[in-house]
């Protein structure tokens, strides 16, 4: 009441202090709540649904209407059928009589009568008469006999006069039918009606047969079917139409208008698309039936077979009609019957289907959901209109305080704000706010600085739910995420057969080690494993490296080398980088792999290998091949079995592991600046390595924790222990990783050093077992190969040895780099120093303590 009061008692001023002086939420309620239920009352009481269940009822029995007009069109013509052959029983049965009248009926009434058959009790009476191309034409007895389906076949018993009955719409073709001179084979779909005739005494004399042709129900569906239809179901739309029989064989289907549709053979295939069933009845090969999981179909000749008419429901007639050809809304159905007798109860002949495609109470229903989004649009404009001056004065206040608080918030200011007067709400806000406002800044400075402290703190503090070194392996793959468990599955797969395996991966995934994970869990575990590097040799030597060649192949061939093809008979042999061998080695590859054999250079035989191949690659060889740079050819021969090896970033999860299993390698080497035992890493160095993006994966991580041992300076790694390279560029290697030797470049050592490791595992002198235990008390265990600690007690006896008699003492007749590399890596190993350069350089034997045995410092 004090609402209206100030409305209609107030004036404009009073009225507008009213709003102004009303809180914001009862603004809003004032004016938004009464339109927008007007216009929910609007929407959903006036219109309603009930509309739509009106109009979609409607069309249903208009649909359902027209059926029934199509299916008493096809029973008048059955009825016209019916008394032009009573007509024709009443004259003679004379032949020539009989086809001067079926020729008058067919004129005069333009039905397409096919067949008169009078089948009497003599052979002699009986005749069979044909129109074809509006000619009478006369069967011999013989050609309608030999016919399957010929009139004088299955023919029902006598009735009394006056019973006409109906067959089964049948198929039936005349071969040899005499025809303008000629010999034609004549073929009709046609429904016979047959009557049984009895002279003026009431004998019979046997019975009358006239064949209608089926087109003419045919066309009958067809327009009924078409927008010009005499009676429509409201949409001008073409609609489909189906025939079938009583047991439910699709027979004939209804033809758009034009285009000949008269002279077309009956065919169903549009309306049995998307069903399956049986196809061709006995005598009628172009019907279909569809199969028992088809039950609204079924559902749908069953009520037709009680003589009930029907419609299926939209949601039905998509279960029965569901294929991409014939969109279906809705299918009306109706019995199409006869009457044997004028007094006689009614048969089904068949049914009648209409399959409705105007979608018309889809279009009823769009036209009245946009009378819906109409009225809701309306109302919507209404309401906008209405809390238009709402959202202006409302609007203008919200801004002015914004902008204040905006600008107090930049400069740090704790002046008051200076504002006009504002609603109720934003006044109280106002008058708050500059005693909060100097109060809220400190707080949140406090807040950040604390943070951040706590943050240092944080990121200082060690990780303690690191993985415990016990429980990772001491060498080969780490790791127990999602791609490495994938990546394990495949290794045991494909260690379990004999097959060549592809390995692609990016550089510094541990594709080696995954090579020799294969070949340790195979088979071929106590044969050789030998690893070359297809991209760190050129061709020629590439070539005499896989090979070998025979004593005088060429000038420096003082002696036969196997190759590694043959050295790693009975293991497996490791071609890396695989994608950077010369086209001339890719043929090589390809024929070795083909054939399994190989011919050394400078021998006329090939020699077979007993050996795995696999092959590893930094890049995708496919794309090489298609560039011309690799053999598609020797691509699939290698990818019998291809393995991925996952980058380090899809594998984020595993740098825990991988940091303490690098570390522990790290301090076990005992490298002088390294720790003696494993330090703590902390938080932030943590977050550091799972934050990175690692484009050198694996190595470049194992890389990284090296630099970090190195500079760390107490018992914790620290974030900024953790050097990364700039700009997610790849790590450099670490020290231990590269080779200097002398007359080589880096790349080609490292080739020498790998070819020479993997020779001298494929090639051992025997030892005895003296010779063995003594080896295995003097040198670290897993650090020699078994060369090495076969010698190793000859060398102590012997306390120096130059690099000429270590060769001639292995014999084997082992090449220079090989004895080279033997006798480097055992002074790394603290086993033998180096005395003297060039020539004069000999290798001594250190005995425990560092001492050098007496007299031994030449040989």
């Amino acid at each position: 009441m004090r609402f209206f009061g100030y409305l209609v008692g107030g004036n404009s001023v009073e009225t507008a202090s009213f709003f102004v002086n009303r809180s914001l939420t009862s603004r809003m309620l004032l004016l938004g709540l009464p339109l927008l239920a007007a216009v929910l009352a609007l929407i959903f009481f006036v219109t309603g649904g009930s509309l739509a269940n009106v109009v979609n009822r409607a069309i249903a029995r208009n649909a359902e209407l027209q059926t029934q007009a199509m299916s008493l069109a096809l029973e008048q013509t059955l009825v016209e059928t019916r008394n032009q052959l009573l007509i024709l029983a009443a004259g003679s049965m004379d032949r020539q009589e009989m086809a001067r009248r079926l020729r008058f009926r067919s004129r005069a009434d333009g039905l397409p009568y096919r067949e008169v058959a009078f089948m009497g009790l003599s052979p002699e009476s009986r005749y069979l008469l044909l129109s074809y191309g509006g000619e009478i034409i006369s069967v011999p007895p013989r050609i309608a006999l030999d016919a399957p389906a010929g009139p004088f076949h299955n023919i029902s018993p006598g009735q009394r006069p006056g019973h006409v009955n109906v067959s089964q719409p049948q198929e039936v073709v005349y071969s040899m039918v005499p025809i303008d001179k000629s010999l034609q084979s004549l073929s009709f779909y046609v429904l016979r009606f047959s009557t049984p005739i009895y002279d003026a005494a009431g004998n019979f004399q046997g019975i009358l047969i006239l064949s209608l042709d089926l087109t003419a129900l045919r066309d009958t569906m067809s327009l009924y079917s078409s927008p010009e239809a005499p009676i429509s179901a409201g949409e001008k739309t073409q609609a489909l139409s189906l025939f079938f029989d009583q047991e439910g064989w699709m027979l004939f289907q209804s033809e758009p208008p034009g285009d000949n549709s008269g002279e077309k053979s009956l065919r169903s295939d549009a309306v049995r698309a998307g069903f399956r069933g049986d196809f061709g009845r006995p005598g009628f090969s172009a019907a279909f039936r569809p199969g028992p999981e088809h039950l609204n179909y079924w559902s749908m000749v069953a009520e037709v077979q009680a003589g009930r008419p029907g419609r299926l429901q939209l949601s039905e007639a998509g279960a029965a009609w569901n294929n991409g050809q014939v969109q279906v809304e809705s299918v009306s159905y109706a019995p199409v019957t006869f009457m044997p007798n004028p007094e006689g109860p009614r048969v089904v002949v068949g049914g009648l289907a209409m399959l409705d495609g105007s979608f018309a109470s889809t279009h009823a229903g769009m036209r009245l959901l946009s009378i819906y989004a109409f009225c809701f649009l309306g109302g919507l404009l209404l309401l906008g209109l209405s809390l238009c001056w709402l959202a202006r004065n409302m609007g203008g206040s919200l801004n002015l305080l914004s902008s204040e608080l905006r600008s107090r918030n930049e400069d740090g200011s704790a002046e008051a704000l200076n504002l006009p007067p504002l609603p109720l709400e934003l006044e109280k806000i106002r008058q708050n706010v500059d005693m909060l406002l100097e109060r809220l800044r400190t707080a949140r400075a406090d807040q950040i600085s604390q943070a951040a402290a706590r943050n240092a703190q944080r990121r200082k503090e060690p990780v303690e739910d690191l993985p415990d070194p016990a429980d990772l392996p001491a060498r080969g793959l780490v790791g127990a995420s999602l791609p490495m468990q994938a990546l394990y599955g495949q290794i045991r797969k494909a260690s379990q057969v004999l097959a060549d395996v592809l390995i692609v991966g990016e550089t510094g995934t541990g594709k080696e080690l995954v090579s020799e994970s294969i070949h340790s869990l195979s088979a071929r575990a106590d044969g050789p494993f030998i690893t070359i590097n297809c991209g760190a040799l050129d061709e020629a030597l590439l070539m005499d490296t896989l090979f070998g060649h025979v004593k005088g192949a060429f000038t420096e061939a003082r002696q036969a080398r196997k190759g590694a093809f043959l050295a790693a008979e009975g293991g497996t042999l490791m071609l890396d980088e695989v994608g950077n061998a010369a086209p001339k080695v890719q043929q090589a590859l390809l024929r070795a792999l083909s054939t399994r054999r190989i011919r050394p250079l400078g021998s006329d035989h090939d020699v077979p290998f007993d050996t795995r191949i696999i092959a590893a690659t930094n890049a995708e060889l496919r794309g090489d091949g298609r560039d011309g740079s690799f053999r598609d050819d020797l691509y699939y021969r290698l990818a019998v079995i291809t393995i991925r090896t996952p980058p380090l970033r899809q594998r984020k999860e595993d740098i825990p592991a991988l940091t303490v299993h690098f570390m522990r390698e790290a301090v076990n080497t005992g490298e002088p600046g390294m720790p003696v035992a494993i330090p703590r890493i902390s938080r932030g160095a943590l977050e550091k390595l799972m934050r990175h993006h690692w484009p050198g994966n694996v190595r470049e991580l194992k890389n990284t924790l090296t630099r970090a041992l190195t500079f760390c300076d107490g018992n914790l790694i620290l974030a900024e222990n953790i050097q990364l390279a700039p700009g997610g560029q790849q790590a450099e290697s670490a020290p231990g990783d590269k080779h200097s030797w002398e007359n080589e470049t880096p790349a080609k050592a490292h080739a020498e050093e790998r070819s020479a490791r993997r020779d001298s595992t494929a090639h051992p002198p025997p030892l005895s077992t003296r010779d063995r235990d003594a080896a295995s008390s003097a040198s670290p265990p897993g650090q020699l190969n078994q060369r090495q600690r076969e010698l190793l007690p000859r060398l102590t006896a012997l306390g120096s040895v130059s690099r000429q008699e270590y060769q001639n003492l292995a014999g084997k007749d082992i090449s220079m780099r090989t004895a080279q590399y033997d006798l480097r890596q055992m002074v790394r190993l603290g086993l033998m120093r180096k005395e003297g350069r060039g020539p004069a350089q000999r290798y001594v034997i250190v005995q425990p303590g560092g001492q050098t045995p007496a007299g031994k410092g030449r040989a």
